[in-house]
């Protein structure tokens, strides 16, 4: 890949709000993908401190960045949609404004794409670090579901990391599955469609750096996180009061309209809540660690 103009355009959208400790980082590294060919979408969703000033600067640097600008904050999930419906490249990527990357790891997830036309994303693993640059120590596990049929994806990747969503996938699958859905869970929930669209492939040669910003105590202030008006979860009473039982009920809609057999979505549906209980416990267990 040396030439912009045989190679599809990615497009990365970048949903950001009071980042300014960190967006030039996030900012430069991005610019530094040896990838010819990509444009970076900001989406500020209404930043109080200086990450509009941050990106501004940089966008004068760089005519492959455009700033959108909210007015007031639409919640990150909205912002992370609209980020989606603002590109227009072949593949897209959503990037966090506090986290780094390698400058190899767009190209090489366009490659695993462009090679495995079965896949739909390709993504990295990352290793964790803190507020100051600081190695976290935590690892987490990554799958490759080249292979695997399509109800082997989909419980494989259930039972994953979220990390996959901030690889670079095809657009044209990712728009299929619809918005990223506005409930706890609404990144796995559009995991597991993919993975039923496709394999998920693992680029082992790059990678990137996840910052860690937020330390809760126990697994019920992350779930209360999720369903404050930061994160903007919508839907009714009954999902605000109980915002875990969403998941398990899309879930249970993928498999049905998919198109595995009649037996196969039978012993899905079969093994998916008791999976779902075990992934919880394991989850809080972890969580209290």
């Amino acid at each position: 890949m040396t030439s912009a103009n045989d190679t599809p355009l990615v497009s990365i959208g970048m949903p950001v709000h009071n980042e300014s400790t960190y967006i030039d980082a996030a900012l430069t590294a991005l610019r530094g993908q040896d990838y010819p060919r990509i444009e970076i979408i900001v989406c500020d969703n209404a930043s109080t401190d200086g990450t509009l000033a941050i990106c501004t600067r940089h966008a004068a640097a760089d005519a492959r960045i455009r700033i959108e600008v909210s007015q007031h904050n639409l919640g990150i999930t909205a912002n992370f949609r609209r980020a989606f419906e603002l590109a227009s490249g072949e593949y897209f990527m959503w990037a966090s404004g506090h986290d780094t990357w390698a400058p190899d790891l767009v190209a090489e997830c366009v490659a695993l794409l462009r090679d495995n036309p079965n896949a739909c994303v390709a993504f990295a693993s990352a290793d964790w670090i803190g507020p100051d640059d600081e190695p976290i120590g935590k690892c987490l596990g990554w799958t490759d579901t080249r292979g695997l049929v399509p109800s082997a994806r989909f419980f494989t990747i259930l039972w994953g990391n979220m990390h996959p969503v901030l690889g670079v996938m095809r657009a044209d699958q990712l728009r299929a599955c619809g918005p990223l859905p506005a409930f706890v869970g609404g990144d796995l929930a559009l995991l597991a469609d993919l993975s039923l669209r496709g394999d998920f492939v693992h680029a082992r040669h790059s990678g990137w750096s996840r910052r860690e910003l937020r330390f809760e105590a126990n697994h019920e202030q992350k779930v209360r996180r999720y369903v404050s008006s930061e994160f903007g979860v919508t839907g009714s009473w009954l999902r605000r009061s109980f915002p875990l039982l969403a998941l398990p009920w899309a879930l249970m809609k993928l498999l049905l309209r998919s198109r595995l057999g009649v037996l196969d979505k039978l012993v899905a549906l079969a093994a998916l809540l008791p999976l779902l209980v075990l992934r919880y416990r394991v989850g809080r267990r972890a969580g209290e660690r």
